[in-house]
């Protein structure tokens, strides 16, 4: 067994850091749920990503991860992409019209244990929403 969890606060990318629902002059907040995941090998998984305060049709929506050796990894690119190795078991489900954007982890893997990003991005600002 491993666990996701979900951290308290969030990271643009690392430029700044903020409390765990993104807010951009109170109008936009990108926030992702569960809190916490504990998962077995094998297990199907969704991380959820919410957006409040605007309609997310209007963002490039993307996935990625940083791994415990501090690498980051592309899932999901804005433009409807895969990162490498990650189309297998690794499926986004476009909810945009719902404002939801979740990624599913068909069986997960004790390699999958890692810090989890979904980023919504236009062309003005940036959310980045992180799950431990």
């Amino acid at each position: 067994m491993f666990s996701l969890t979900f951290a308290e606060s969030w990271s643009d990318c690392g430029l700044f850091l903020l409390p765990a629902a993104v807010s951009l002059a109170g109008a936009v907040t990108l926030e992702q749920h569960p809190r916490e995941l504990t998962v077995q090998e094998g297990d199907a998984v969704t991380l959820k990503c919410s957006m409040t305060g605007a309609s997310m049709r209007h963002y490039y929506m993307s996935w990625y991860r940083e791994g415990p050796s501090g690498i980051w990894e592309w899932i999901y690119n804005e433009d409807g992409t895969y990162g490498a190795g990650f189309r297998d078991r690794f499926k986004i489900r476009d909810e945009r019209s719902k404002s939801s954007f979740p990624l599913q982890i068909l069986a997960a893997k004790q390699g999958d244990a890692a810090t989890y990003y979904c980023r919504a991005r236009d062309t003005l600002e940036e959310l980045c929403s992180r799950v431990d």
